[in-house]
């Protein structure tokens, strides 16, 4: 059976695996050696090789090892050498490369020159090269005899010679009697002749017998070939990567030298491109002219896509079984779905395996941190699939993931047949071959499109646990598949695992959030708090729950969106949380994160969400903390309001200074000390500038056509009046001194005076 966890594969085949565990990426090789040999074609190879050797011609054969691309024509040709070179009496062997040749004449000598040295004598390169050392010895005796000549002519010069002091002094010496210059004119006459006829003769042993008509190296080469003890063996490959006018010459020179004695060809090729390339030349009948040349065939034994298919599941146990974990989003289930629909119907031979594999041992060590992986490990493999045999349909999914992830999409919008439309035709980029693969990948990949394809329709529950899980069906995690990478603001899965593996530690907890904060992280990480909650362990509450609390008091500024804001993830992620901790203990540690942290702003909304007395009748709001705990809360809450509320010019800059004052009326059930506070506050000019600053309400709206949102500035003139009348508003608002105010106030200040006039007029109006 193909199918088993990628862990059982691992130990199944780890033992009698033949090769390196680290992949060979990019190797399209063929295997070299029966050791290799993954789909035990050894015994048809040795089989080859028997007949190969066991023949002795007068005249040659051409035989044939036929296959369709990626089927293993090489390893098997590899195979059928090994074999020979392991027999005494084994034939010889030779490669024969087509490809650098051009015309006909050319292929032929280049044939019969790698076949002479094949053999050795003198058609070979090494007699070749002796022979241009001859030549060139034989060129220069040749030439000089001109130049002998003219010196024993030049009488005045040998009396010269003979007069010369030095000569004469050297002749003395050794007792010599020097000649006259008659005898030395005649030796030179001499050898003017003798020489070049020396030069011809050693050019004679020096000539380049390839200069000579083909017809007559042919000859001399079937003398050298007809004393050989046993043939020779041409292995041609690759002949289906030829040009079809390349294939045809080269088949016609194959045909003019196939009878060479003790010569056997061996042909590899896919036969239906070979017999198309030679239609034009054989009346449209390619294969029966084929037919005339090649004497046998050695057809590929028939490989089953199961063979194929154990091979890659092999090899993709030996990549990527250290990452087959959960934390990695491993299923078995959901992996068996992945591998057996989405991943194995596209391999079809094994240079399709090859490139799978090969692109996967690139690109997964680009998602590999110290602790796990950045992605789910099975969406990784699947979507990796599509890249090798689907390029450009992959290429167009990263800029579709509304469509993908059905973003933005509600229950009876009326969207459903355009996003089918697009979706099928998606789809349909794909190969017609392709196109049902392809489909069950979007459904395992996006399930929230499964409806546009007959299944279900997925609501929003399911977010939190392919967030969890790192599917690329993730808003959070879609982007990383495509990139391969972090984004520069992002936070990695692994450092988000060392945080809440240092929080066991408060010291330590802190300088990773601090590390955070200062690299710009801190968006991210609220965001991975509110997808991960599951992750975050609750037998460190004590730390964990505190350090949240703080963490998220900083964002309380940046909450303009009310839905995914990185104040709202932040607070909503510390609800979550509560909820996981025992029962027992979740009251005791929430008080506590707040007196450890004073962060109003957060334990506000914990108290607003498990109040019953905020509750509205029929809320789905189901309260984590007992009212005792909400009660003790609130008095906690009010205690350090008022101890903040001493330093006014402090207490002026919370950001959300407008909902602490209505908690704190809310939580005494009276309006008095907040009001008296406020009068204290703005007594002096800047107080109140200040002030009105903060209370002053900003957010957005989209009118239909724009393509970015306007800045919307207003006052609450009822909330105002809950703590500073109008009549005080007016009789403030003329500040004779503004220089002194920030920008910042003086346009607050502005808006609250159109605000106020814009309310007088519609009071003037409606009476």
């Amino acid at each position: 059976m193909i199918f088993g966890s990628f862990r059982n594969w691992f130990t199944r085949t780890a033992a009698r695996l033949p090769f390196s565990a680290d992949f060979d990426i990019g190797s399209d090789v063929p295997i070299r050696t029966a050791s290799q040999d993954l789909l035990r074609r050894s015994k048809f190879a040795e089989r080859i090789a028997d007949i190969l050797s066991q023949l002795n011609l007068d005249e040659g054969r051409v035989f044939a090892i036929r296959g369709a691309w990626g089927t293993g024509k090489s390893s098997l040709k590899n195979l059928v050498i090994e074999q020979l070179a392991a027999r005494e009496s084994g034939a010889r062997w030779m490669d024969f490369n087509p490809w650098q040749w051009g015309d006909g004449d050319a292929i032929s000598k280049a044939l019969f020159k790698q076949i002479a040295d094949e053999l050795g004598g003198p058609l070979s390169s090494e007699a070749g090269r002796r022979a241009s050392i001859f030549r060139k010895y034989g060129a220069i005796l040749t030439g000089s005899g001109p130049s002998i000549k003219k010196i024993g002519a030049d009488q005045t010069s040998i009396s010269l010679f003979l007069a010369n002091a030095s000569v004469i002094a050297v002749a003395t010496s050794l007792g010599l009697k020097l000649p006259s210059v008659a005898k030395i004119a005649g030796a030179l006459a001499t050898a003017s002749i003798v020489v070049p006829i020396v030069g011809h003769v050693i050019a004679y042993f020096g000539k380049d017998r390839w200069s000579e008509p083909l017809d007559k190296i042919r000859i001399a080469l079937e003398k050298s070939l007809r004393g050989l003890d046993r043939p020779l063996v041409i292995f041609v490959d690759d002949i289906d990567r030829l040009e079809p006018d390349q294939i045809r010459v080269l088949i016609r020179q194959i045909k003019v030298n196939a009878n060479l004695p003790n010569i056997v060809f061996v042909l590899l090729f896919q036969p239906s491109i070979v017999e198309s390339a030679l239609d034009p030349i054989a009346n449209s009948q390619g294969r029966d002219f084929l037919k005339k040349i090649v004497q046998a065939n050695f057809d590929l034994p028939a490989l089953s896509k199961s063979s194929v298919h154990e091979i890659v599941t092999t090899d993709l146990s030996r990549i990527a079984s250290p990452h087959a974990t959960p934390k990695n989003g491993f299923e078995q289930v959901r992996w068996g779905n992945a591998l057996l629909g989405t991943i194995l119907p596209f391999v079809e031979n094994l240079r399709d395996a090859r490139r799978f594999l090969s692109s996967v041992a690139i690109h997964l060590p680009l998602h590999v941190g110290k602790n796990e992986l950045e992605v789910n490990v099975i969406d990784f493999l699947a979507l990796d699939a599509i890249q090798v045999f689907e390029p450009d349909l992959y290429a167009a999914l990263f800029n579709q993931q509304e469509l993908l992830l059905q973003s933005g999409r509600f229950r009876g919008d009326r969207e459903d047949d355009a996003h089918r439309t697009q979706l099928i035709e998606l789809v349909n980029r794909a190969s017609e071959a392709n196109r049902s693969t392809i489909e069950a990948a979007f459904k395992l990949l996006f399930p929230k499109t499964e409806w546009a394809f007959g299944g279900r329709h997925l609501g929003d529950a399911w977010h939190k646990s392919w967030s969890d899980a790192k599917r690329v069906c993730s808003e959070r995690f879609f982007a990383r598949y495509f990139e391969l990478q972090l984004g520069a603001d992002e936070i990695s899965e692994n450092e988000f695992v060392d945080i809440l593996s240092a929080s066991t530690d408060a010291e330590l907890l802190q300088n990773a959030l601090a590390s955070v904060e200062q690299r710009g992280l801190s968006v991210s990480l609220a965001g991975r708090l509110d997808d991960g909650v599951e992750k975050l362990p609750v037998e460190n509450a004590g730390v964990l729950l505190p350090a949240m609390f703080a963490f998220a008091q900083k964002f309380v500024a940046e909450r303009e969106d009310p839905f995914s804001s990185p104040w709202v993830r932040a607070w909503r992620a510390i609800s979550w949380y509560i909820d996981r901790i025992p029962p027992e203990t979740r009251g005791a540690e929430t008080l506590n994160a707040l007196r450890m942290t004073g962060a109003l702003s957060v334990a506000s909304v914990i108290i607003h969400l498990n109040d019953p007395a905020d509750q509205e009748e029929g809320s789905r709001i189901d309260p984590k903390l007992d009212e005792n705990t909400v009660r003790l809360m609130k008095e906690e809450w009010l205690r350090q309001i008022v101890e903040k509320s001493t330093d006014i010019a402090a207490f002026l800059d919370e950001p959300d200074l407008a909902s602490l004052l209505y908690r704190w009326r809310d939580y005494t059930g009276s309006v008095d000390a907040p009001k008296s506070w406020v009068a204290s506050a703005i007594e002096t000019d800047e107080g109140f500038a200040q002030l009105v600053a903060r209370l002053m309400s900003i957010g957005t709206v989209h009118s239909a056509g724009d393509l970015v949102s306007s800045r919307v500035e207003q006052f609450d003139i009822k909330m105002l009046e809950s703590f500073i009348s109008v009549d005080e508003i007016r009789r403030r608002l003329p500040l004779d001194d503004r220089e002194r105010l920030t920008l910042e106030q003086q346009h607050a200040l502005e808006v609250l005076k159109r605000s106020i006039e814009s309310g007088e007029r519609g009071r003037t109006q409606a009476l």
